[in-house]
């Protein structure tokens, strides 16, 4: 994709970095693909991806060369997961953060980027979609039982700078991951003229880019 952000003031990818030991055991909830739980595979022990999608599953197990990663078939619930780990990660999907603190080692953290309830608001805001609550705040995580070491949210403008981007991210955007389906502003010539009036300058396509990172430490047992 051709687009512009800017600034942000952290890297998902850093962040979990510095929480990664190398005899770790990390457990990645909601994990597509596993590109990003294979980016980080070399940081720890060994790592279990899961997702509710059989289809993600498949192509992760087949597409993640690292021999120190699994992948399983489960929900955010974790309800076919006996392990406790020492980290565990979720990047932009659901997740149930009882179920987190269950499966978290003492001391273990937990680290998760969401994307916010204003993220895409022009979007929204053209196909009538109010912005529901944020998916993730303080209280919810303090009151799952975890310490709360970092709280954190980034408001960015963001540009996709021609037609063919444009159309790859609105279909790729689903309500799991985005809180909006992107085929919906594809569905008609006027959703997609609805979209663009008013957001378009010599750069292309303007939006928003809202996210939340929250990182938290299990207590002892």
């Amino acid at each position: 994709m051709n687009v512009l952000r800017q600034p942000v003031p952290w890297d998902y990818e850093d962040v979990v970095q510095r929480y990664l030991r190398p005899a770790d055991t990390v457990l990645d909830v909601g994990t597509g693909g596993g590109e990003r739980l294979a980016s980080l595979a070399g940081s720890f022990g060994h790592g279990l991806g899961i997702d509710i999608d059989p289809e993600m599953v498949r192509v992760a197990t087949e597409q993640c060369a690292a021999g120190n990663l699994d992948f399983r078939v489960c929900s955010e619930r974790l309800e076919t997961v006996a392990e406790t780990f020492d980290v565990v990660l979720n990047r932009h999907a659901p997740l149930d953060l009882a179920a987190v603190a269950a499966h978290l080692e003492p001391g273990g953290y937990f680290i998760t980027q969401q994307v916010g309830e204003q993220n895409m608001a022009c979007v929204k805001a053209a196909l009538g979609q109010s912005a529901g609550p944020p998916p993730i705040a303080r209280q919810t995580v303090s009151a799952s039982g975890l310490r709360l070491l970092a709280f954190l949210d980034y408001d960015v403008e963001y540009v996709v700078r021609d037609i063919t981007s444009l159309i790859f991210w609105l279909n790729a955007l689903d309500p799991p991951h985005a809180d909006i389906a992107g085929s919906v502003a594809l569905a008609s010539a006027d959703t997609l003229n609805s979209i663009l009036a008013g957001n378009v300058d010599e750069r292309g396509f303007v939006t928003n880019e809202h996210r939340y990172l929250a990182v938290a430490q299990a207590g002892p047992r």
